[in-house]
This record gives C-alpha cells, structure tokens and sequence, in this order.
C-alpha cells in the first residue's frame, strides 16, 4: 500500500479547496466541513475516513469532479487502483479537461497492467510535470510499464531522462539497470540465435563465464574467438588476466605472452603494458619493469597504476628521492589513492622520517576503511534494503 497521506494532503486537499488546474465542480458542499474533516483524517493517516468523506460528497453531489478527483487520488494512493480508476474515470466524464485525474487515471492502469492505456498518459505529464516527486512517481511507473510493454524506444529515453533529473537515486538506478539488463538478455539472445558461430557469440560466452567466475572456460572462448578472428582486440589482455587470476605455477610467463600478443595487435594498450611491468617487477626485473610502466605512462597519460608501479619500482633500486617526486606528482593528482600514500609511507621509513611516515600510513589507512565502509554501506542497504529515499512505488507529495 503506497503512503498516500501526504499525498493527499498535498493533492486531495488541494482538489478541494481551490480551482486546481481550472477544475471546477458545479457544487462543492463546501458549507458542511468536508474538506476540514478529510484534512484531519490525513493528518491522522486515518485514510478509510478520508474516502468515507469523499464517498459522502460525491454521494451528495454526483457531478462534484472535483471531489470525484480526490476520492481517485486517495483509492491510488492506498492501493485500490480498479476502484481509483473508476472514480477518476467519473472525474473526466464531468471535466475532460482535469489534469490531476487524467494523470492519476493513467497511474491507476498502469498499476492494473493496463499499459497500452497508461502510455500515452503517463508519457505526456513526465514530459509536462516539473521535477518532484510526483514527477518522479510518473517517471518511474513509465520506465516500469515500459519494459512490461517491451517499449524499448519509451523505456531508455525515459531512463536516461530520469538520471539526469534524480542523479544517483538508487530506484532509478536499479530499475535502470534492470531495463539494461533485459535488453543485453534479449540482444544476446538474438545474437546466438542468428549468429551461433560468430566470434562474437564466443567473446560473449566467456564474458559471462569470466563474470560467474569459471576462469578456465573463459579463458576457452576467449581463444575460441581469437580463432575466429586473430585481430580482436582485448581478448590477449583478458586471457592473460585470468591466467594470472588461475594461479598456475606457470602463469606469469603464460600471461607475459598473451599482453605481448595483444601489444603487437594493438600498440596503444596502456593495460597490457601496466600488466608487463607488474610482472617484471614481482619477478625482479626491474629495468623491464621501469620500461614497461613508462611505456603504459605514454600510452595512457597519467595512469595511476604505472605512475605507482614505476615508484616502486624504484624504491627497490634505491632511488628514494626520485620515487618521492613520482609520488608527489600523484598524490596532487589523486590525493585519494591509497596506494600512493603507502609507498611514500616505505620512502620516509626509508629515509628514518619516522613521523612523516606515520602520517602516510594514518591516510593510508584512513583511504583504505573509507573505501571498505562505502563498500559495506552500499551491501547493507542492497541487503537490507535500508536506503533512506522512498520506494518507487510511493505516492508521497509532488515537488518538495
């Protein structure tokens, strides 16, 4: 059941009390105190009282639309969205015109899966409706009646819209990611479907493979592709990702062949050469290591992860002063790289500048448990469902 008080007393109120959207009813027994007592009813979420009140005038007075409205608003909003159609139905008949009850009517048969109904209705007032709340509720309900519909077109220009209206909400990111996630089912549907031998039906399977974690299937498809067709780009890289994620007594060497196989495909590989220099300088090979973090620096400006390796690497050559000018520059680049912070920590203990080094280490360790507890906030709210906006579904007041 939607939380339809505040709506009401935002909306149903509202209905009542003025020309909203120029709805004017013919009578609107105003004079016995209806509107004072569906207000209080609200106010006490005493909802079942507020549309005994609605009932009552609309009883009174059968072409009160205004009233006819209200009562629709308040059935939605409480989950009663047959009943709500029908009074918001009435509405329309007495003023074709009424906005409120075109809008809610288009809510209400949306909620009954009546989306070729809801569409056109629903499409038209996220259009029209200021960002809010209310605008939100229709966004949402046209994203999710879209993909009921299979309206791909509705559905990703709805999505996109709200994500740029309400960034970082996570209804709208979830319902996001579950129009995505149809859509990549129902492509790569068609894709294995027409084209079961393409390459890329083989790229697709070990990606999925490598994503459930079945490293060595994946590492079969990926070269299934690469048979298919020697030139792909990535598959070398990926390849020799998952050998080194296998931990074969051999992997490195087997890794090292597959990034020097995708360098000489594609010379502009920043990764593969970051993947090179990692491995020359865990096995000690630091003079390769130094030219293959160089080489990556080049080929992707400012890289992180080689600007670190190369720091490193030459702590274990002994060229502190120089590590520290590497560290610098990157820490006023990315301050928040924690990695960073931990070599220049070993530059200082290297050093015997004890205190500076404690220092790092304090934001070293600071960088690492704030990454951890917004990993555990973001688990505990998808666990828990604890994530303070309201559910998509709510009806809650427009525009606050």
């Amino acid at each position: 059941m939607r939380s339809a008080s505040l709506l009401l007393l935002s909306l149903g109120v509202t209905v009542l009390c003025t020309p909203l959207e120029a709805q004017q009813s013919t009578s609107t027994n105003l004079a016995d105190g209806a509107p004072a007592r569906i207000e209080q009813a609200l106010r006490a979420q005493d909802n079942p009282g507020a549309i005994r009140e609605y009932r009552a005038m609309v009883t009174a007075d059968p072409k009160n639309g205004d009233a006819w409205t209200g009562l629709g608003i308040l059935l939605y909003g409480s989950g009663y969205v047959a009943e709500a159609a029908d009074a918001l139905s009435q509405a329309l008949k007495i003023n074709p015109s009424a906005v409120r009850a075109e809008l809610f009517l288009g809510l209400s048969q949306a909620d009954m899966r009546e989306c070729d109904k809801a569409l056109p209705v629903l499409t038209k007032y996220f259009a029209s409706e200021p960002v809010g709340k209310l605008q939100r509720l229709t966004g949402m309900t046209l994203l999710q009646c879209s993909l009921k519909d299979k309206d791909s077109v509705t559905a990703l220009r709805t999505a996109v819209q709200m994500k740029k209206d309400y960034p970082g909400d996570p209804d709208v990111l979830y319902e996001s990611a579950e129009l995505f996630t149809r859509m990549w089912s129902a492509t790569a549907n068609e894709l294995i479907t027409s084209h079961p031998e393409s390459y890329r039906v083989h790229q697709l399977a070990g990606e999925v493979n490598e994503a459930q974690g079945n490293l060595a299937q994946a590492i079969r498809q990926y070269k299934a592709a690469l048979g298919e067709n020697p030139k792909l780009p990535q598959m070398h890289y990926r390849i020799g990702q998952l050998i080194l994620r296998s931990g074969e007594p051999d992997a490195d060497e087997k890794a090292m062949e597959e990034f020097r196989a995708e360098l000489a495909l594609d010379p502009q590989s920043a990764m593969s050469a970051l993947a090179m220099g990692e491995i020359d300088r865990h096995q000690g090979k630091l003079v390769e290591a130094t030219a293959d973090y160089t080489r990556a620096m080049r080929l992707e400006a400012g890289l992180p992860e080689a600007q670190v390796g190369l720091a490193q690497t030459l702590v274990a050559q002994h060229q502190i002063d120089a590590a520290q000018a590497q560290l610098r520059t990157l820490i006023a680049q990315h301050p928040e790289n924690a990695q960073a912070h931990y070599v220049m920590m070993l530059t200082l203990r290297e050093q015997g500048k004890l205190q500076e080094a404690t220092v790092e280490m304090a934001t070293f360790k600071k960088l690492q448990q704030n990454g951890a507890d917004q990993f555990q906030k973001k688990l505990n709210a998808l666990l828990t469902g604890s994530a303070e906006t309201a559910p998509s579904g709510a009806a809650t007041s427009p525009n606050e």
